[in-house]
């Protein structure tokens, strides 16, 4: 079992300052955003061997996972839990078109396992 970590979902109480840390005082590079003109915004910002996505206001009070682990094959990873892990989302499609299953540790982290490649790429 290898569980590659992937991203940090970070939900900022300050879109503009967030993204403003990341991008310019780190000197994070947007990869990825969405949104605007009055819909929900974010970005994806990657610092080089790591992503961190930033939504903004309205898509930070939904409770999201903030970890996210790139595994080959969502099925037989799951299988491999022990009994009694608090299972939030069973294996099946994310919003976004991966696989994924998501798990809730002992302090109510979400964590989530995805399927970022399809099996054999």
């Amino acid at each position: 079992m290898v569980d590659r970590f992937h991203h940090l979902h970070i939900a900022p109480a300050d879109f503009d300052a967030s993204l403003g840390f990341y991008r310019d005082v780190l000197g994070w590079s947007v990869t990825r955003s969405w949104g605007g003109d009055g819909r929900g915004r974010g970005v994806v910002l990657s610092g080089g061997g790591m992503e961190v996505v930033l939504p903004d206001a309205e898509g930070a009070g939904e409770s999201r996972p903030t970890v996210h682990l790139d595994i080959h094959d969502v099925d037989a990873r799951y299988r491999e839990l022990p009994a009694g892990v608090d299972v939030v989302t069973a294996p099946g499609p994310s919003p976004w078109g991966t696989r994924w299953f998501v798990v809730r540790d002992p302090d109510g982290n979400l964590i989530a396992f995805e399927e970022l490649r399809p099996r054999g790429g």
